[in-house]
C-alpha cells in the first residue's frame, strides 16, 4: 500500500513538472479572432508592419545560435492579418507560392506543399510548406498557414527557419522543423484554448 501511494506521488509530481515546464515554455498570443502559440522569451517586434500584429524572431532563444554547420541560425513566427478574400485558403496559399518564386534570388529545393488541415478549434485551414535555397548560400524552410474566421477574414501565421545551404535542419523533415510546425498550426479562430498536449509532443519529439 505505501508503495503505490508513493508511486501515485511520485506520478503527481511528474505530471505537474512536465505542465509548469509547457506553462513556462510557450505562450498564448491574442490578436482579434486569433489565437496561437509563441514560444516564451522570443523578441517581441509586434506591429512591425500594419498587417503584422505579431512578429517574433527567436535568434538564439531556447535554440542553437548556429546550425549544424555552424551557420548562424533565423528563426521567427509571423501571423498576418489580410482583408477578407473571395479566394479560398488553397487558392491564396498558393498564389503566395507562384509570386514569391518570381524572385531570381530564390531556389526550390523540391517541390512546395500545399495540404489541407484541420486546425484544434476544428477551422479548416491550408498550409504551404516550402523550402528555398536563398541567394546561393542559405536554406530556408518556409510554412504559412492560410485560415479565415466566422467573418470571412484571412488570417496567415508564417514560421521560417533559415540556416546554412547545406543544413539539414531548416527542412521539413527535421525535429526542429516539426517543432515550428506544431506552432505555426497551433492557430484556433473561435476562441478556444491552444491545444497544449500537440506543443507538448512537439518539444519532447525536438529535445530527444
Amino acid at each position: 500500500m505505501k508503495n503505490m501511494l508513493l508511486f501515485l506521488a511520485l506520478a503527481s509530481v511528474l505530471a505537474a513538472a512536465n505542465s509548469n515546464t509547457s506553462a513556462a515554455t510557450w505562450e498564448t498570443v491574442s490578436t482579434g479572432s486569433a489565437k496561437v502559440a509563441v514560444p516564451k522569451g522570443w523578441r517581441n517586434m509586434d506591429g512591425l508592419e500594419n498587417t503584422m500584429p505579431v512578429y517574433r524572431s527567436g535568434d538564439g532563444i531556447g535554440v542553437p545560435a548556429v546550425d549544424e554547420t555552424g551557420a548562424p541560425l533565423q528563426i521567427g513566427l509571423v501571423v498576418e492579418k489580410l482583408p477578407p478574400a473571395k479566394e479560398s485558403t488553397e487558392t491564396l496559399a498558393r498564389k503566395t507560392v507562384k509570386d514569391a518564386m518570381k524572385d531570381p534570388r530564390l531556389q526550390l529545393v523540391g517541390k512546395e506543399s500545399v495540404e489541407s488541415v484541420t486546425l484544434s478549434d476544428q477551422t479548416a485551414a491550408t498550409l504551404e510548406t516550402t523550402e528555398v535555397i536563398k541567394a546561393g548560400s542559405r536554406r530556408k524552410l518556409q510554412m504559412q498557414l492560410y485560415a479565415k474566421d466566422s467573418r470571412g477574414q484571412v488570417w496567415v501565421v508564417t514560421g521560417f527557419l533559415v540556416g546554412g545551404k547545406t543544413s539539414q535542419w531548416p527542412t521539413p523533415r527535421s525535429r526542429l522543423g516539426a517543432w515550428l510546425r506544431a506552432h505555426v498550426v497551433s492557430l484556433t479562430l473561435t476562441g478556444t484554448a491552444i491545444d497544449s498536449k500537440r506543443l507538448q509532443a512537439a518539444y519532447q519529439d525536438r529535445d530527444k
